[in-house]
């Protein structure tokens, strides 16, 4: 075997966090970054902890409302706040990975994920939002002694 035919894929492998981020919309708020979108294509997304030198702290509303193209997201340490409908339909998501950080989920952020199987809740979140899991296909849920509220309808299983 050559040794191109090995560096090739893993540069490309390790290229395409660096694409996806790329990709993300945001916007500069007192010293932070709050993502807004996303317009690439890719079915596992990264979200970087730090962009343009700013800490990533919060994902707005709608950000990836109906990014059918998601199969697995990553939100980095320093996140505190997922945004109302942040990923309302989704529904290939089948897997998440939230930040200990997090202490807000907003209504609907991931309503209608009708393949989302997986989510781990930090150890900081205070409040999940209405709807904010429905429809999903949660298998179990384990809450964190830190939750405070959790709106109406914030799980409902789809099967």
């Amino acid at each position: 075997m050559k040794l191109n035919t090995i560096v090739l894929p893993l540069v490309l492998l390790l290229g395409l966090p660096t694409i996806a981020w790329s990709q993300l919309t945001f916007i500069t708020n007192n010293g932070t970054i709050t993502i807004t979108g996303y317009t690439g294509s890719t079915s596992v997304l990264v979200i970087p902890s730090t962009t343009n030198g700013y800490p990533v702290t919060s994902i707005t509303t709608n950000a990836f409302n109906g990014g059918n193209y998601f199969v697995d997201v990553t939100v980095p340490e320093g996140v505190t706040t997922i945004g109302d409908s942040a990923f309302w339909d989704c529904w290939y998501l089948s897997n998440v990975s939230l930040p200990n950080s997090l202490t807000k989920i907003g209504d609907f952020a991931f309503y209608l994920c009708s393949d989302l199987t997986n989510a781990p809740l930090g150890n900081s979140l205070t409040n999940i939002g209405a709807y904010a899991f429905s429809l999903t296909a949660l298998i179990s849920v384990i809450l964190p002694e830190s939750l405070l509220t959790i709106g109406e309808y914030g799980y409902s299983a789809l099967r």
